[in-house]
Parts: C-alpha cells; sequence; structure tokens
C-alpha cells in the first residue's frame, strides 16, 4: 500500500512515497512511474545492493494512435544499430564493449576468492552492481528506439532472422591427411558475436512487436535471404563479403550497404500489404 502516490517528484520524476508491507512493515519507496489500473501482484527482489519492488498491474488496452501514412523498411545493421529506408541511421552506445574491461576484471576478482567467503559476497555484489550500470541505459535505449518507430510509422517491415543461429561459432576446418586447422575466421565471429550480442536483436524485436500492437500499427516480416545482396533498384543479386560495407550496381546505385538493404526489405514487404489501409507501402 502507498502513502500520498500524487506527492510531487523529487527528481528525474522519482516520486518518493511509502509502501507498507505485511511482513516487513513500512519501507521507502522511489516511485519511477505511475501505477495504472487494478494492482494484483507485488514482488520484492534483490539485485546487487539493491532492492526492487515490482508491481503487476491490470489496465484495459489504451486507444491506438491516430493512423500514420509513413512507412519504413528496417534492416539490423553491424556499424549501425539499425538502418532506415530513408537513409537515417540508429547508432548503438555499445554498452556491453565500454564496459567490458572492468566486467572481465571484476569477474576474475570474484573468482579468485574463496567460495561462501566474505570477500566473494563484496567481489559478487560489485560485479552485480556494475553488470546493473551497463544493462539499465540499454534498455532504457531500447525502449526509446522501439517507442520512437512505433510512433512515427504506421507500417515497419523488417527481416526476420533467428538471432540464435547467428551467434553460433563457425566449424573448425581441419586437413583429413595432415591433421592440420585451416583458418576459419573464428576471430572474427567473435567479434561479430560480440556485437550483436550487445546490441540485443531479439530484445528490440521483441519490444517494438508489443508497443506496435497496443499502438495499432503493423510490422511485417520478410525472408533474409539476399537482402544485403540485392540491388534496390533493379533487383539485381551481388555477393557481398561482411568488410563491404558500400553498395555499388551497374545501375548506377550508390548506397551504403545497410540503408540498401533497408530499402529492399520494405519493398520485399509491400506484396504483404494488399488490401491494407492507403500508406507510402500500399501505394
Amino acid at each position: 500500500m502507498l502513502d500520498d502516490p500524487t506527492r510531487p517528484p523529487h527528481k528525474k520524476g522519482i516520486v518518493k512515497v511509502r509502501l507498507q508491507l505485511s511482513t516487513s512493515g513500512t519501507v521507502k519507496l522511489h516511485l519511477h512511474r505511475d501505477l495504472l489500473g487494478k494492482m494484483k501482484t507485488l514482488t520484492i527482489k534483490q539485485e546487487a545492493d539493491q532492492w526492487d519492488a515490482v508491481f503487476s498491474c491490470q489496465q484495459d488496452k489504451p486507444e491506438p494512435l491516430p493512423v500514420s501514412y509513413e512507412d519504413i523498411g528496417s534492416d539490423r545493421g553491424i556499424t549501425h544499430f539499425a538502418a532506415l529506408s530513408t537513409g537515417e541511421f540508429s547508432e548503438s552506445p555499445k554498452y556491453d564493449r565500454k564496459a567490458e574491461k572492468k566486467i572481465n576484471a571484476l569477474q576474475q576478482a570474484k573468482d579468485r576468492t574463496m567460495p561462501r567467503s566474505h570477500r566473494r559476497k563484496k567481489a559478487a555484489k560489485a560485479l552485480g552492481k556494475a553488470s546493473r550500470k551497463v544493462r539499465n541505459p540499454r534498455q532504457d535505449f531500447l525502449h526509446t528506439q522501439s517507442r520512437k518507430l512505433v510512433k512515427r510509422y504506421q507500417i515497419i517491415a523488417r527481416e526476420k532472422l533467428q538471432t540464435e543461429h547467428l551467434v553460433q561459432r563457425p566449424k573448425p576446418k581441419q586437413d583429413e591427411t595432415t591433421g592440420e586447422y585451416f583458418p576459419n575466421a573464428a576471430a572474427a565471429k567473435a567479434g561479430f558475436n560480440t556485437s550483436m550480442t550487445d546490441a540485443r536483436w531479439a530484445t528490440f524485436a521483441e519490444m517494438l512487436r508489443v508497443k506496435a500492437a497496443w499502438a495499432g500499427r503493423e510490422i511485417v516480416f520478410v525472408h533474409p535471404n539476399y537482402t544485403s545482396h540485392m540491388c534496390p533498384t533493379w533487383g539485381t543479386r551481388r555477393p557481398k563479403t561482411l568488410e563491404e560495407r558500400w553498395h555499388s550496381c551497374t545501375c548506377g546505385c550508390e548506397l551504403e550497404r545497410d540503408t540498401a538493404s533497408a530499402k529492399v526489405i520494405f519493398d520485399l514487404g509491400k506484396p504483404t500489404l494488399a488490401g491494407a489501409r492507403p500508406t507510402l507501402a500500399t501505394v
């Protein structure tokens, strides 16, 4: 039970209130957002040196957003977080890479301690705190980017990727006669996997799906095969390596590779929208 939830915000929209628990008494609580709907459950959890109160509320589905007549194709990039068919890019903050050295050092410090010791508990708390400082800003970034797309565009075309298959390690290549192993680009694939994991593509896709359903938007998925090799003007296919970041075609089309892929995805999504409300994708 909360006392005086209408108290003015303290800072950054946080409201200081008190929570009355039947088993633990009254505790102070920083309320980060309004509690809408009928409160159903409350979960108290501890993470490192922080306690969180998670409220589950039941509320009616809100009214959908006004119909937008803008549509977009979106491609998940390597050098960028996302590329849009309009030529716009969304840059990834790369939270994991920036904190990689610190988290690895804290993990090693924890591994050097004795199990169930005081030092191990202290090291685990420091590691959890550092991980939280990486996770929370990343979650905020993913929510912000997905909300921007849903607010602006009515139809969003995306690739239907299985990210768990993309991050698999390359298989070793061995000479059957000598037994020697050939180079299999494992180091480069490891860097690619790190960038992909840092971007949290699957989490972003789920956030976008949920927000689109609540806002009355539509997400169209296309098959991902060869979208990065096709020309958005002629539709011809020219294989490219991952190092090639520029699309150049004999028809004169010159585009950044991810932008060209986003345009191809947008064009591939148009046939599935036949009979839908009039937007740029259905014209």
